[in-house]
């Protein structure tokens, strides 16, 4: 089974930090830049940051995204507690997830890639995340629906655009809306991979799945694939 492996990708190592990196951009009361938030603070300041963003018309998301990635970005990763990690899929490498946060819509969900490991790709439920890698790296690829697709779950062939190849280490960030960059697949490097996803749930009924594929056409600029659904693994 193949999941949209595409060799000679090139890589942007630029996270989704670097916007507000350069404009100097920081949320109403948060600590200076310099300082690092251990994990209580942390998940206290991104509650706020999402509450304020759910009390407006929720219009500004790729803003929330942003602030919770800078924080991130001041995350002190010793100080995120570690869970017992449920083996997930089956998979070998092995990769695991558990969550060290519970505040809905805010949840954070703790994950662990085994060195080599790949987590296919998969689409999300109504739902913003930001992925931040806290130790080793992983590749961390995203792609966008190109044209229409089948219900999730259902048979039948459509295609995907890749919009984003992106290197993650301790304290890099990459994200997703339902709209842009939805479905995302993660290869561990030869030293495995450890991150949290802060997980902003919204209202509206989804459906997740594991999607395969294979390459359609790479003009070297936002590679395609022809892909299916193949729904949720066991365990």
């Amino acid at each position: 089974m193949t999941y949209l492996e595409s060799p000679g990708v090139s890589l942007d190592r630029r996270s989704v930090l670097a916007l507000p990196a350069l404009l100097g951009l920081r949320a109403p009361g948060a600590a200076s830049t310099s300082e690092r938030l251990d994990f209580e603070s942390f998940t206290a300041h991104c509650k706020a940051l999402v509450d304020e963003h759910l009390k407006g018309d929720g219009s500004l998301h790729e803003a929330l995204l942003l602030d919770l990635a800078q924080a991130g970005a001041r995350l002190d990763a010793r100080d995120v507690p570690r869970p017992q990690f449920g083996a997930f899929g089956g998979y070998e490498p092995r990769i695991g997830f558990g969550p060290v946060h519970k505040a809905p819509p805010f949840m954070v969900i703790q994950w662990q890639l085994d060195p080599h490991a790949v987590l296919p790709p998969h689409n999300h439920t109504p739902v913003h995340v930001v992925s931040l890698c806290l130790e080793g790296e992983c590749l961390v690829r995203h792609f966008d629906l190109e044209g229409e697709a089948p219900p999730v779950g259902q048979p039948g062939e459509f295609h995907l655009r890749q919009t984003r190849a992106q290197l993650l280490r301790p304290g890099h960030a990459s994200s997703l809306t339902p709209k842009r960059d939805n479905i995302h697949t993660f290869r561990a490097g030869p030293a495995g991979a450890l991150g949290i996803d802060l997980n902003v749930f919204l209202p509206g009924a989804g459906d997740w799945s594991m999607i395969a594929g294979e390459p359609l056409a790479d003009d070297g600029y936002a590679p395609t694939h022809k892909a299916r659904w193949i729904g949720k693994p066991k365990g």
